[in-house]
């Protein structure tokens, strides 16, 4: 499965804990980090019965921790779980790990299933989580793109509107033109009219 041409599949990386790179599982997903942080610490919660913690050593900041608990699905015995969640390109790289005592980490090789109890609560979450995400998603796009189409049709035929007031406007101007042509024109033979007159009067008050 791809988003953005980016698989969401999660695969086996390492990480930096404890000042030494350790086996994680990792996937990358659009949420971003905020949201994608409390739809994973909820979702622990509510289906395996544990709460993620912030850790606040200097070496390992940034990373949410649940320690010595049980989780069936993965491991009768006690464990340590752990999480990092970092901005990407897309929006968020999701890091999983988990350990036995203080240097056993829940590896593909040495403890395969475990590991892969480990991946299916992982992907468990992504299915859970992100139909509703995109869902989601989904209709705050709807709702954008309608209001985007209602604001281009208002905005149309306001300038339908002022088209049609220009026109008027247009008409009315070129019939004023036309009517001012007529005086200018009617100017023009008072004028001459009017020399015409001044000329014959003169004339007449000479031979007088």
């Amino acid at each position: 499965m791809h988003v953005n041409g980016q698989s969401i599949r999660p695969f086996e990386t390492t990480i930096n804990f404890d000042e030494a790179q350790r086996p994680c599982i990792q996937v990358n997903l659009d949420p971003e980090p905020k949201m994608l942080k409390k739809a994973w610490k909820d979702y622990l919660k509510k289906n395996y019965a544990f709460k993620l913690k912030e850790k606040h050593s200097l070496t390992n900041k940034g990373f949410l921790s649940a320690e010595e608990i049980t989780i069936e699905q993965i491991s009768l015995d006690a464990i340590d779980f752990f999480t990092q969640i970092n901005s990407d390109e897309s929006g968020s790289e999701l890091n999983v790990f988990a350990r036995h005592g203080y240097d056993i980490y829940i590896n593909e090789k040495d403890n395969p299933i475990e590991y892969e109890a480990l991946h299916e609560v992982l992907e468990s979450f992504m299915k859970y989580y992100l139909p509703t995400y995109y869902e989601n998603e989904i209709n705050e796009m709807v709702e954008l793109v309608n209001s985007i189409v209602s604001d281009l049709d208002h905005l149309k035929k306001k300038n339908v509107g002022k088209a049609q007031k220009i026109n008027k406007l247009n008409e009315d101007v070129y019939a004023l033109e036309k009517e001012e042509e007529v005086y200018q024109l009617q100017l023009k033979v008072a004028e001459i009219k009017l020399a015409d007159r001044k000329e014959k009067l003169q004339r007449i008050r000479n031979q007088l």
